[in-house]
């Protein structure tokens, strides 16, 4: 089944380019994320320290 879905969104892709680079977004949430935050964001549990 994973390969169908694979296989279908590849298809879409090609016939319907996505509006957004999703991988571009993610870099520039995480650039305004980090000036927001002074470097240290605490506000996304995966950001915040390990103890």
């Amino acid at each position: 089944m994973d390969t169908l879905n694979r296989e279908l969104e590849e298809l879409v892709d090609e016939a319907v380019p996505p509006l957004i680079d999703m991988t571009q977004l993610e870099r520039l949430v995480t650039a305004d994320d980090l000036v927001l935050f002074d470097g240290e964001c605490t506000a996304h549990p995966g950001c915040r320290p390990v103890q």
